[in-house]
């Protein structure tokens, strides 16, 4: 039988949703949906415990219970603890955390967000048996744009990107790979609403698009959301100062300025990232439920990583 996202508003999923969460919670007053996609959902639970929010990925993205379940236990002070999690179905439970980066008035957090996602990412590196990732590694990213070429429905007119993707990914990755930094997390939708601040800390969630890469390529979509808060682009010293920030989580491994040289590679290569969790999306969610934009959003990244 084909899963489709309408099993999140049946009775029957809804019943045992309920009785899954009641061990941890109490007594559950309400269930609100509270994000509705076709490839995730997350539900508001008003319990005898208090407020409380329970999330499932789409098929093909149900890995974030595990991989939130174990870093909790390598980087806590990193992430958000789960109260309960349930591996097989994809289940997470997280107790409210208040107020995500992005809502906190005029935050200014951008360095420190980056360079506690790197810590975060330099203390999976060891752990990526347990994570079992999606790995991109840098070494491999031509063969990678080749499988996908052969591999995914491709649309007409980004044909010659991807075609074009395959000689600029892969001299990316040969730039990322004589870095010699190790394979490791790439949370791959890294931004400021991703991460709560309770007590002035930096808690990072939603784990379900994650890959093992080159970490630096985690740095390309909150480097470009700072950029465009400040209305520049990349370019700007500002937004090098903030990768800087990142970047010296590294510089035991490395020296800076071949760090800084290797960000246009990490931009190619977090391409690849982006476009294996949308060919996830699109493998599991059937196409009537996506949205025409994002239908060749897999092929679309794919050919990105040409630019």
């Amino acid at each position: 039988m084909t899963w489709t996202p309408e099993v999140w508003s049946s009775t029957a999923f809804l019943d045992d949703l309920r009785d899954w969460l009641s061990p941890y919670v109490g007594e559950v007053r309400s269930l609100e949906r509270v994000k509705d996609r076709p490839w995730a959902a997350v539900w508001r639970v008003d319990a005898a415990a208090g407020v409380h929010y329970v999330k499932q990925n789409c098929p093909a993205q149900q890995q974030e219970a595990r991989v939130l379940s174990v870093l909790s236990r390598v980087a806590p002070e990193h992430v958000v603890t789960p109260v309960a999690v349930d591996v097989r179905r994809d289940l997470t439970l997280t107790a409210d955390q208040g107020r995500v980066l992005r809502d906190l008035p005029e935050h200014d957090r951008w360095a420190e967000l980056l360079r506690d996602a790197m810590l975060l990412s330099r203390a999976s590196a060891s752990h990526l048996d347990e994570l079992a990732l999606t790995t991109i590694d840098p070494a491999g990213a031509r063969e990678y744009v080749e499988s996908a070429r052969n591999g995914w429905t491709i649309p007409d007119d980004l044909r010659d990107g991807v075609d074009a993707a395959v000689a600029s990914a892969g001299d990316a990755g040969e730039q990322l790979a004589a870095l010699g930094l190790p394979l490791a997390l790439n949370h791959n939708d890294l931004h400021d609403a991703n991460v709560f601040a309770p007590e002035g800390r930096l808690l990072f969630f939603d784990f379900g698009d994650a890959v093992a890469s080159s970490p630096l390529a985690a740095l390309r979509i909150p480097l470009e959301g700072y950029a465009r808060r400040l209305g520049t682009d990349a370019a700007d010293p500002r937004v090098g100062a903030v990768a800087d920030a990142a970047l010296e989580v590294w510089s035991d491994l490395a020296p800076m300025s071949q760090l800084r040289a290797a960000l246009p590679a990490a931009w190619r290569l977090a391409a690849l990232g982006r476009a294996e969790s949308w060919h996830r999306i699109l493998s599991t969610v059937p196409e009537r439920f996506v949205e025409e934009d994002y239908r060749g959003a897999d092929a679309d990244w794919l050919a990105e990583a040409a630019l």
